[in-house]
């Protein structure tokens, strides 16, 4: 995630980004029930070694604890939680090997200081119905480019772009994670708004810095305390309302009838290099109800302020559910594909 996350939430785990682990962990727990006894299995766990699925979908995000500034260590182990089975010497080396190869060598995105960072989304306008390459908030190394990466690679093709994988395990280790990221709304598409809180169109009216809301990350709602009877409302990012799941969608949650749900989703045809596009085209769809009936206002400093209609958490947990169903399946879809039965 961007810089400017990091900086807002230095009390908040690390992990309270991207779906936070329990929705990444949600959706390879899905995938790891589709796959359950295949050669697709097997080949995979060769791959991970004693990795699981489920911990293996949140690398992608412990890597952020590498830090280049002080020669690539992990300087604060213990720090996040759901990183510490990672946290041993080889894994950390591991991480950190993938860091550096993948730090400052790419062009950065708005607002960003690591290549690896700005691989977990892309900020399209919700004025567009598909994703395509060349639109305001698209990169070559975007998440829809970094998953195409990661596809090649396990596909054993060539792969000359961003990020720089040196391996099948690492780019099974960033798919894993990314495809969960692909299907957040508020990765995919992205609301740009003028000084009066009016949305703008980036790609007709010409970008301007001023009106980037960085994915939802400088729209604030105001969201009710939980800790005492009462309550004092304080303001919450719109994007961190999204990364979040609630209890019922936890890893834990996932059963037989939900794998079932995940069995019906309809697979993707032809190169699977070519699926994160049209992913991501369907998580822009999804991002526009996201955003349907929010009122902002004038911007206030950096940011501006959100207003949820009604019903808007019911609307948004139903979302939620669909896109993390629809990323596990398909997690399950590419790993069959490039590790055929």
């Amino acid at each position: 995630m961007r810089r400017l996350i990091a900086l807002a939430l230095t009390a908040a785990p690390l992990l309270a980004q991207a779906w936070g682990p329990d929705g990444h962990q949600t959706v390879a727990t899905i995938a790891a029930g589709l796959i359950k006894g295949t050669p697709t299995e097997a080949r995979v766990k060769t791959l991970l070694g004693d990795i699981a699925l489920p911990l293996a979908s949140i690398w992608a995000d412990c890597v952020k604890g590498i830090s280049p500034a002080k020669n690539y260590t992990y300087p604060a182990p213990g720090k996040y939680p759901d990183c510490g089975p990672l946290e041993t010497p080889p894994r950390i080396a591991e991480m950190a090997d993938y860091v550096k190869r993948n730090d400052r060598q790419c062009t950065m995105g708005m607002d960003e200081d690591a290549c690896h960072r700005q691989t977990h989304y892309a900020d399209i306008a919700l004025q567009r119905s598909r994703y395509l390459q060349g639109f305001t908030g698209t990169r070559s190394d975007d998440v829809v480019g970094a998953l195409r990466q990661a596809i090649l690679v396990l596909q054993r093709k060539p792969a000359p772009g961003q990020p720089n994988f040196k391996s099948q395990r690492e780019a099974l280790f960033v798919l894993v994670h990314l495809v969960g990221d692909i299907h957040q709304p508020l990765h995919v598409g992205a609301v740009y708004l003028d000084a009066q809180g009016s949305r703008v169109d980036p790609d007709k009216q010409g970008f301007d810095t001023a009106t980037f809301t960085v994915g939802g990350n400088s729209l604030y709602v105001v969201a009710p305390a939980s800790t005492t009877p009462a309550a004092v409302a304080v303001p919450v990012k719109l994007h961190t309302l999204w990364d979040g799941v609630p209890t019922q969608l936890h890893p834990d949650h996932v059963n037989a009838a939900w794998l079932a749900e995940a069995r019906k989703v309809r697979g993707n045809q032809g190169d699977p290099a070519d699926w994160p596009a049209r992913w991501a085209s369907q998580s822009l769809e999804q991002a526009g109800l996201a955003f349907q009936g929010l009122k902002f206002s004038a911007k206030q400093g950096s940011h501006w302020t959100a207003s949820l209609p009604a019903g808007y958490s019911a609307r948004a947990d139903a979302i939620k559910r669909q896109q993390l169903t629809h990323a596990g399946a398909r997690l399950a879809f590419v790993l069959r594909a490039v590790f055929p039965d």
